[in-house]
């Protein structure tokens, strides 16, 4: 016979791992991976698909030369319920890659990075 508190641990081990492993992951970002841009962006954005702590993100930009340019602390997205936004210096044209380090409501840090280029 098996036993009742076995099978109820069980089951709420197998709800709850989901949960546990789940870590703010990009889902969306402005500007996009790969996207050429007619001009600079004053702002990035960046969405997750879970909400961040705002004040424990940051934004970085790389040139393709290797010159770092970082974006102003990030707050809150008013638009959007799990998006970050942060004003970053005037680029010239080029490429460059966003890399970002985010916070989550759990506490994990993850972080990732993508590229974009402003057109000539």
């Amino acid at each position: 016979m098996t036993n009742p508190l076995r099978i109820a641990l069980a089951t709420l081990a197998a709800t709850l791992s989901p949960l546990a492993f789940a870590h703010a992951s990009l889902v969306e970002s402005f500007p996009a991976k790969g996207q050429t841009l007619a001009g600079p962006p004053a702002e990035i954005h960046l969405t997750f698909n879970e909400h961040v702590e705002p004040r424990f993100c940051r934004i970085k930009l790389v040139s393709a030369a290797g010159k770092n340019f970082d974006a102003d602390r990030p707050t809150a997205d008013k638009t959007k319920p799990n998006a970050i936004v942060a004003a970053v210096p005037v680029l010239k044209p080029g490429t460059y890659s966003a890399r970002w380090t985010a916070v989550g409501a759990d506490g994990h840090k993850t972080h990732g990075d993508f590229s974009f280029t402003i057109a000539k």
